[in-house]
């Protein structure tokens, strides 16, 4: 036996879902304007990303931003619009192209030939060992030698 749910339930869930899909936008927007607020640094010191500084200017922009997403900017266009704005030193992380690149490139270089120049340093600085001591008796000078059996017979 099956039973109809009343119009009630239905209606019920119908308004629940119609909510869901309304609100699905506004939750990707911010979860989106937060993303973006982690690549911009914060306009008045430069010391922080967006998305950690608080001040007045920070509060401003991260307004700015939501707007934007709600015009149907994307998060590469409003980047764009504050490296137009303000110049890429806005950026966290900055691009790799051009002086830039050294960012990217001294690292892994300091990696690999870090290892190498203190390996040959510390090779210059340790004196090596011989290959083939000696077995042969040091040779004394003879008025020196002679000094020293009468030292040596006289105690």
């Amino acid at each position: 036996m099956r039973t109809k749910a009343p119009p009630v339930i239905l209606l019920a869930c119908g308004l629940l879902l119609a909510m869901t899909l309304a609100a699905a936008p506004g939750a990707d927007n911010e979860a989106e304007a937060r993303k973006i607020e982690g690549l911009l640094m914060a306009p008045c010191c430069g010391a922080n990303t967006l998305a950690l500084h608080e001040s007045g200017a920070a509060h401003e922009m991260k307004r700015e931003i939501r707007e934007l997403l709600a015009a149907g900017k994307n998060r590469q266009q409003i980047l764009d619009y504050y490296v137009a704005e303000r110049g890429e030193t806005i950026l966290a992380v900055p691009p790799s192209r051009g002086f830039n690149l050294l960012v990217y490139v001294l690292p892994a270089l300091a990696l690999v030939l870090g290892p190498l120049v203190v390996w040959r340093a510390l090779r210059r600085r340790v004196p090596t060992v011989m290959a083939q001591p000696s077995t042969a008796p040091p040779t004394l000078d003879p008025d020196y030698r002679a000094r020293l059996e009468r030292e040596v017979n006289q105690y």
